[in-house]
C-alpha cells in the first residue's frame, strides 16, 4: 500500500506540474487503456517471468512465439505513454519478474511532451521498479526510428531528429540509474537513416521482419 501511495503521488505531481504549464498533453486514459489494464489486473501473477512493457509497438509483438518460450508477459497498450506506464506499474511489480524490457516515448513525443518531462517521468518508472524489484534486470530500449516518407503526418508528428535526441537522453538516464540501455534504433535504419521500409507497414509500427530484427538483436546480445 505504501508503494501504491508513493507512485500515485509521483504521478499526480507530474500531471499537475506539466499540465498546469500548458506545455503538453499528459493524458493516458481511454477505453483501450482502461479495459486492457483491467484485464491485466484480473490475471494471476506469473512469478519470475519476463515482461515487455510499453505501447502499441510492444503490444503487437507476439513475444512468446518470437522467442520460443511461454513465460513472457506482453504488457503493451496501444497509445500508451510514460504517464500511463507509471500509473499501471503496480501490475508489473506483482509478478516479481526476472527481466523487464521497456519501450516507451513515441506517444509522448506525439503529444508534444518535452524530452526533459519524458525523461523525468521515465525516471520515476525506473526508480519505483528498482525499489520494489531489486533483483529484477531492467532494460531501457531506445525509441524506434520512423520512416518519414511512409508515415501519415495526420497521425504522427514526431521526427527522427526528436527521437534521436530523446534516445540520447534515455541513454544518459539509464547510465545514471544503473540499468541497461539497448540501442534498437540504429539496428533498424536504412542507408538514409530511416526505419527500413521492409521493417514497417505504416512508417511507425513494425512488420514481422521488424520484430524478427528486434529479437535477433536481443538474442545476439544474450539479453534474452
Amino acid at each position: 500500500m505504501r508503494m501504491k501511495r508513493t507512485i500515485a503521488g509521483v504521478l499526480f505531481y507530474c500531471l499537475v506540474s506539466i499540465t498546469a504549464s500548458g506545455q503538453e498533453d499528459s493524458s493516458f486514459h481511454n477505453y483501450l487503456y482502461d479495459s486492457r489494464t483491467n484485464y491485466f489486473n484480473q490475471l494471476p501473477p506469473q512469478k519470475k517471468s519476463v515482461i515487455f512493457f510499453g505501447d502499441s509497438i510492444t503490444q503487437w509483438g507476439d513475444w512468446s512465439e518470437l522467442f520460443g518460450f511461454r513465460k513472457i508477459l506482453n504488457r503493451g497498450i496501444a497509445g500508451d505513454n510514460t504517464y500511463g506506464l507509471l500509473a499501471r506499474i503496480d501490475e508489473i511489480i506483482r509478478h516479481d519478474p526476472k527481466k523487464i524490457f521497456i519501450l516507451v516515448g513515441t506517444n509522448d513525443l506525439n503529444k508534444k511532451s518535452t524530452i526533459a518531462s519524458i525523461v523525468r517521468t521515465y525516471g520515476s518508472i525506473i526508480d519505483a521498479l528498482k525499489k520494489q524489484l531489486p533483483a529484477t534486470k531492467i532494460y531501457v530500449q531506445s525509441v524506434l526510428p520512423i520512416n518519414e516518407q511512409l508515415i501519415n503526418r495526420q497521425y504522427y508528428s514526431g521526427t527522427n531528429e526528436q527521437i534521436t535526441d530523446l534516445n540520447t537522453a534515455l541513454k544518459g538516464m539509464a547510465a545514471s540509474m544503473q540499468v541497461t540501455y539497448v540501442d534498437l534504433y540504429n539496428s533498424l535504419l536504412d542507408d538514409r537513416r530511416q526505419l527500413k521500409a521492409g521493417y514497417t507497414y505504416d512508417g511507425l509500427h513494425l512488420s514481422g521482419n521488424g520484430y524478427l530484427a528486434w529479437v535477433k538483436l536481443l538474442t545476439n546480445r544474450k539479453l534474452l
